[in-house]
């Protein structure tokens, strides 16, 4: 006789697998998991090298794997990108004590950039714009420009990179460096041996989103090193972080603590490690995905993309979101 699933104590299945950015993974199946992480491994790895090597099929798997990527932004990662460059600026204000920063995002000049930046059209938009030519070799690349009938189809990947660049240049106008606006706004570049591994055919493919990523972390660990530690912020994500984890410990897979995480810039690690604790001391419940939430990109991680590096495509960000909205991830 089968054994039954293991039941938590609110009397419904216990998730037992969680994805390692925060959304919940399938339940699982007959197949080993790491069964799946080699054959969708090697899938990715295999349209890399094919790219690489075939001229002919090279714009088709780049394309295909371009609205892959598109897809998995359809969800939470432009409002996290948005908390994101708030969180930053407002804590370079605060570091610096002063309010240029802030009040420059929050200014018309900002909103003009936006539109500056969309109209450009170009991979990096913030070199389109005045005194940015050096952040724009730093910009994120969300993915190329569709085109349909020879006009271009707005993406998500376009539109985090408008905001981005528009974020970037008011906190120049607020007294930053462009480098100093790159590395609050996680986009500084990232070590020459990790962009080269990421950048090869193979890496496009198995790791979509990196600057981002990477650089919470990057910037998240370098705030608990000397000379960089600032104990009463430290103090105030953490406690916030754990204050939230709390009330929101009766959810499985609260979306509001990644916003958090978000809005706490590169805190965010501080912010969710502060929530994990929390939710742990107030009995909650799937709290391994806590500290994945405070990754800014995709609700599709790492380990989920390449074990199904498909499911993007009958299963769009934005349908995991709308589902997590109505309570049902």
């Amino acid at each position: 006789m089968p054994q039954n699933p293991v039941i938590d104590n609110w009397g419904t299945p216990a998730a037992s697998v969680v994805d390692d950015w925060g959304s919940p993974a399938p339940e699982p199946s007959t197949g080993s998991s790491v069964g799946k992480l080699l054959a969708g491994g090697a899938a990715l790895a295999g349209a890399g090298y094919l790219a690489a090597k075939s001229g002919k099929v090279k714009p088709f798997l780049e394309s295909a794997n371009n609205l892959r990527n598109q897809l998995m932004l359809t969800g939470w990662a432009i409002p996290k990108s948005i908390l994101g460059g708030i969180g930053a600026t407002a804590i370079q204000s605060a570091e610096r004590k002063s309010t240029a920063p802030l009040k420059a995002l929050f200014s018309r000049e900002t909103l003009q950039d936006v539109g500056k930046a969309w109209k450009s059209g170009s991979l990096e938009p913030q070199a389109a714009l005045p005194g940015m030519e050096d952040v724009g070799k730093a910009a994120q690349s969300w993915g190329k420009p569709f085109t349909i009938m020879g006009k271009e189809v707005p993406t998500p990947g376009k539109v985090l990179s408008a905001t981005d660049a528009a974020i970037q240049r008011a906190m120049q106008r607020g007294g930053l460096t462009a480098e100093e606006a790159a590395t609050a706004n996680m986009q500084a570049p990232l070590p020459e041996g990790l962009t080269k591994a990421l950048d090869s055919p193979v890496g496009r493919y198995l790791v979509p989103f990196r600057r981002t990523p990477f650089n919470q972390f990057i910037e998240g660990f370098k705030t608990w090193t000397p000379g960089n530690i600032n104990p009463a912020v430290q103090a105030g994500a953490g406690t916030l972080g754990a204050m939230h984890g709390a009330a929101t410990s009766e959810e499985k897979y609260p979306t509001s603590v990644g916003l958090g995480s978000a809005l706490a810039a590169k805190y965010g690690l501080t912010y969710a490690a502060g929530a994990t604790l929390g939710r742990m001391l107030a009995g909650g419940k799937g709290n391994a995905s806590t500290m994945g939430a405070a990754l800014p990109v995709s609700e599709y991680g790492v380990t989920s993309s390449i074990e199904a590096p498909f499911k993007p495509f009958t299963d769009p960000a934005a349908l995991r979101a709308l589902r997590q909205l109505l309570g049902g991830e």
